[in-house]
Order: structure tokens, then sequence, then C-alpha cells
């Protein structure tokens, strides 16, 4: 949901949580409206892998899985803060997966109050947003690669991952940046591909781990110099 949609589904949340925003106030029972739970969240996951339009697609094995936030339909959540329907709008969530294995991917819509599966998709590696572990298998992958670890020397088992834009002040920390390439010629356009970058307690390291996690394979980029301890 995009533009108006999501300005419908904050004001929707401000009414809800009995904000002023001009609207009747409307109750709704509990758990139709809200972001999903723990345990919805946990029922969605184990529905999209037990489909078999999904197993299809992306084919048996343990699949990497992301779920969006809750949206609303459009027009359900405008009758609802109109005042002219009673009913909350529905909701709904986005489910992608991805299989590590084969690199198939499918994207899923969930309407997660009836755990029912609306809809089902085939798409390409690439459209599927990268996840907290990729980021750390990446970071085992360059820790246990021999030339990565004769460039960082001693301390490498010491680093941690931290989410981009994280400025917390650990002694040993490394970021990762994901890469999609448009060049067909590139593996990147088709693999998934992330490059680590290394901070010591001395400022980031000259050079970046590039790892492929479709073909476990490590590069290093940049001058790595001597090892750092």
């Amino acid at each position: 949901m995009h533009g108006r949609g999501l300005v419908i589904a904050g004001t929707l949340a401000a009414t809800l949580n009995g904000s002023p925003t001009g609207f009747a106030q409307v109750q709704s029972p509990a758990g139709t409206t809200g972001p999903i739970t723990a345990e919805e969240r946990l029922a969605v996951e184990r529905s999209v892998q037990s489909d078999p339009r999904i197993r299809a697609i992306v084919g048996e094995g343990q699949p990497r899985i992301t779920t969006t936030d809750v949206q609303f339909d459009k027009d359900e959540a405008e009758a609802f803060l109109m005042g002219t329907s009673t009913t909350p709008p529905t909701r709904r969530v986005t489910v992608v997966l991805i299989n590590p294995q084969t690199q198939q991917a499918a994207r899923a819509l969930i309407e997660p109050s009836r755990n029912r599966v609306i809809t089902v998709e085939s798409i390409t590696a690439s459209d599927v947003p990268f996840l907290p572990e990729e980021a750390e298998q990446a970071l085992a992958l360059a820790k246990a690669d021999a030339n990565v670890r004769r460039a960082v020397g001693g301390s490498l088992d010491r680093y941690i991952m931290l989410e981009s834009g994280n400025e917390a002040r650990v002694p040993f920390a490394a970021q990762a940046l994901p890469l999609r390439s448009t060049d067909p010629r590139d593996v990147c356009s088709v693999n998934r591909c992330i490059d680590l970058i290394f901070r010591a307690e001395g400022g980031y390291l000259p050079f970046r781990a590039h790892v492929n996690l479709t073909t476990r394979s490590v590069e290093i980029h940049g001058s790595a110099g001597g090892p750092h301890r």
C-alpha cells in the first residue's frame, strides 16, 4: 500500500487508538485492526510454508520468510473512517519466501484473522528483501574464509553484525551492504550478494568482503594490506 493508502492506514490506527481525527469512534473486536500478534505470525508462516502453490514455486526445504506490517483494504478503511460502515477493514499482510538452496522465491497475500492465503505468485530472487539472517550468514562465511582471516587478523572472531546506520560503539563491528546489479553479466543480478565492511576501534578497515550467498563464496575487494589485530 502506498501514498494515500498509507495515510488511510495511519489515520485508521490513530482512530482505533482513540486519537482525535474528526471521525466517529467505532468499537471493534480485539485483534481485528491492530498489528498481527506473534501467534498470528507463526500461524501465517506455517500456512504459507504448507501451501502447495508455494511449495510448487520454492521447492522443498526451509525457506527464509519475511512478513510486512499490516495493510488495510483501502475502500473498506475509507468506509470505516467515514462512518458509513461499522465493519473494520480487512487486515492483510504480504509474505515473501525464498529458498536459499534453489533461489526460487514467492510472494503471498494473507488475511491473518482467518489465516487465509488470498494470492500466490512467483517472483525473482532479486525482488526479495534482504533478511537479517542473511547478513549473519555472510559474516559467518567471511569468518570462515582464509583470505578474510589473513586480512583482518586475530580480531576477526570478535566482529559482530550491526544494522546499517547503527552507530553503537562496539569495538569490532561488521555492516552489510546488500548488492543488486542490473547488469545481466554480473552474477549479482541473479545471485544474493552482500558486501561486508569492518569497523575496528581505529576506524573502518580499507577493504570489504564481497560475499555471494548463493555460491557461498567470498572475495576481498579493495586494499587489504596487512592484518589488523
